[in-house]
Parts: C-alpha cells; structure tokens; sequence
C-alpha cells in the first residue's frame, strides 16, 4: 500500500465532495474506487539493512525499521526507529574516518567499551577493624545525670600493740570521693540524598562502623593520655624509667629489669588481673629481652596458640598511645583497669539521619552525627606503674 498516494487521493476526494454537483459525482465515484482497492492492498515489510565493518568478508549485524521485526531491539515509535538508525550510520561514518571500525572491543571506549557497563560488588572490604581496649577493661559506671560521684576508701585504720589495762590507739578509715563529670564527644558529616538512594552498598551502616570505631579509639586516647578524662598514663603514683640505671632518654635502652620493677611496684595483692598496656611499637625491642637467670625470654609465647606475656602478665596493644620513640614521654601502664572508673551517660550504638535541616533541606542533603556523653579516671592512682624514658 503507497500510503503517500492514498492521502493524496483522499484529499482529492474530500475538496469534491465539498463542491459535489453533477459535473463531478462521476469522479468522485472513480475516486472511492481507487481508495478502496489502495486500501485493499496488503502492507509490506519494509526492512533497512545497514553492515558495519570494512572487511568485504565480514557480515556485520542489522539494524531493522520496523519494531516488528525484533521488539526487544527498537523502540516501536517510527520517529525513534529513524533516529536511531540516523545515529548508526553517524557512528559508522565517523568510525570509518578514524580508521578505527575494524576491530570493535571493550578494551577500548571508542571501539566499543564504553557499551560495557562496570560492575561493583555489593560488599565493602573494610580496614581492619579496632576494637576499643577501655571499654573492654575498664569497670564502667552508668550515670543517670551530669555528674556521678563514687565513694573510695581514703587513710587506713592503725593497729597498735598496748601493754595489759593499756587502751589502745583511737583510729578511724578514712574516706574520699571521686567525682566524674560527662562531656560530650561527637561528630558530623553529611551526604546527598542521591547517594543515599543509588549507592548500592549500604552506606549508612558502612559510616556507623566507621564512626564507632573513631568514638572508641578516641576513648582509649583519653583514658590512657586524658585531656578531658583523667588519663592513667599521667596520674600514676609510681613512675620506671628505662634502662639499666633508669636513666635512658630511648625505649630502645630498655633493660627486663625494668617491667620487673613496675610489676613488684605493686603490692601481690594488687596484681591480680593487672596487664602491661603499650604501643606496638615496643614490642620487637621487649621481644629481645632475656631475664638474667638462663637467657629466659622477657616476652613468652608470642604468636602463639596461647596468650603471651610480659613477665608472665598479659599485655595489650593500645593503639591510642604513641610510640614514637622521644625523651620524657610515658609509654607503658601496668595494672588492672577495673581500678579506672569510666562513667557513662550516653553510648550510642546507632548513628542519627536528619534529611530535614535548613539549608540541606533545599539542597536534598542529609545530615549524620553521633555523639557519646562519658567521664573518666583512675580511682587509685597508686595502683597504676607508669613505664617512660627520663
């Protein structure tokens, strides 16, 4: 069917039938007749086939005009089908210009590649995750306000001998406190909402163990180093210098004699759970200590399938304390932590979205935070050894 020459006829025949009279009913009647048998006709497949590729033995593929042929392939509105094999016969043609038509791959974006999508797996490979030393070992104390005071023993009772019908000595304990204040550490950040809702990983769980992980290092930095808590590092009673006269200005001069000085610092009663905590980088220079019976290893056990020990007592790696190697700086405590009050009025374990703040409303940004509220501080401080150079 010539659809072209039945709208033409069809034309014709409405500009007589609005002037119809005698002189014409004989076309118009000619005119139906030729419109009925062009309406008549059955349609034909028209298929345009354009090949791609210089070589004379190649096939190349086939794009097809009419949507019929292969649905899936070309849209079915007639306007889109020439555009798009419009399109092809440009690309053929610029293709043929650059001489790069031959060989199409996805090595390269002009050849082909950039018809390859990149793919991205769903999982996110992590760092290797730190896990907080003090809010493993230190006694907690929840707080219900601002401030929590805790009662500790002060001044021991003294026992005196008398003599018979002698009275003895009056003495009472002694008391005191130890007050904690909370305060607040946190973060914020923000993010598009339009990352939120294509980014194919789960993105508000990849920050929240991001942000747990920075709030427990910075509570180790403090109970450990303190400057808004009462860091141990500092506020020990007793102190170990290295070296062989306790004079050494480099952990490196650090003799075995040393941690047996900061353990017996300590009364055996006070001992029990007590641990060595420092920074890793110490650890090869204390790995080739030997005692001074029989060249026994200072540092038992190490990478092996039991716990090693520093003298036959636990040890930590605190990530939190620096182990650059400097004058007059503390290194090392050793005692038990169940002795270092953490106060805890607030510890999240989520972090907090607001999609509707002021101007990152209008900008479609959302907003994160988390925020923890604690306090912290040695209750005795005479059972903490701290270990530096002089």
């Amino acid at each position: 069917m010539d659809k072209e020459k039945l709208i033409a006829l069809k034309a014709e025949l409405d500009k007589l039938n609005k002037e119809k009279d005698e002189a014409n009913e004989a076309k118009i009647t000619a005119l139906e007749e030729k419109i009925a048998k062009l309406e008549a006709t059955p349609v034909k497949k028209e298929v345009a086939t354009f090949e791609v590729g210089a070589p004379s033995d190649y096939k190349g593929f086939k794009f097809h005009k009419q949507g019929t042929d292969d649905p899936a392939m070309m849209p079915s509105d007639p306007k889109r089908k020439e555009k798009m094999v419009k399109e092809v016969i440009d690309m053929i043609s610029v293709f043929k210009e650059k001489g790069s038509y031959k060989v199409m791959n996805e090595g390269t974006g002009s050849s082909g590649g950039l018809w390859v999508p990149e793919e991205w797996t769903m999982n996110v490979e992590e760092k290797a995750r730190l896990i907080s030393v003090a809010l493993q070992d230190c006694r907690r104390y929840p707080m219900a306000n601002n401030v929590l005071h805790i009662p500790k023993q002060g001044t021991s009772v003294t026992v005196t001998w008398a003599n018979e019908s002698a009275a003895s000595t009056q003495s009472e304990p002694g008391a005191a406190e130890l007050e904690l204040t909370a305060k607040r550490v946190g973060l914020w950040g923000k993010f598009t909402r339009e990352l939120l809702d294509d980014a194919m990983n789960d993105i508000v769980s990849f920050i929240t163990r991001d942000v747990v992980e920075a709030l427990g290092q910075e509570i180790d930095s403090q109970v450990f180093n303190g400057t808004q808590f009462t860091g141990v590092l500092g506020a020990a009673t007793t102190d170990v210098t290295f070296g062989a006269s306790n004079t050494a200005t480099s952990y490196a001069d650090m003799v075995s004699r040393n941690f047996y000085d900061a353990i017996f610092a300590l009364p055996s009663v006070r001992r029990a759970g007590a641990k060595f905590y420092l920074p890793k980088e110490l650890l090869p220079y204390i790995q080739s200590l030997t005692t001074g019976t029989g060249g026994v290893p200072l540092m038992s056990m190490l990478g092996g399938a039991q716990s090693a020990t520093i003298g036959g007592y636990e040890f930590m790696e605190v990530e939190a304390i620096d182990g650059t190697d400097s004058t007059s700086t503390d290194y090392v405590t050793f005692g038990n932590l169940q002795n270092y009050a953490l106060g805890v009025r607030l510890l999240p374990n989520s972090v907090e979205l607001n999609p509707y703040a002021g101007t990152e409303f209008k900008q479609f940004e959302v907003l994160f935070r988390m925020y923890a509220r604690l306090a912290g501080a040695p209750v005795f401080n005479d059972l903490f050894v701290t270990m530096k150079t002089a």
